[in-house]
């Protein structure tokens, strides 16, 4: 295994980890739990906690793209 392969693998897996915390942080920690708000002013904490949320899809998808590409590029 070369290093640029162990690279694009690791960038890989940071940004699948990366998006998946942040959904599943933002699902349930602060829409079903209502644990914590990030900050205190309703209004602003829910427009950032989306803006969270849908951050953490981008970074997801492109981790789950780019490995699809990578896994095809080798077979």
């Amino acid at each position: 295994m070369r290093n640029n392969e162990r690279n694009k693998i690791l960038m890989n897996g940071s940004f699948i980890s990366l998006g998946l915390v942040a959904v599943l942080d933002n699902i349930f920690s602060h829409w079903l739990f209502k644990w914590h708000r990030i900050l205190p002013n309703e209004t602003l904490s829910e427009y950032l906690e989306v803006a969270l949320f849908i951050l953490g899809l981008v970074l997801l998808g492109i981790g789950v793209f780019r490995e699809i590409k990578d896994r095809r590029a080798k077979s």
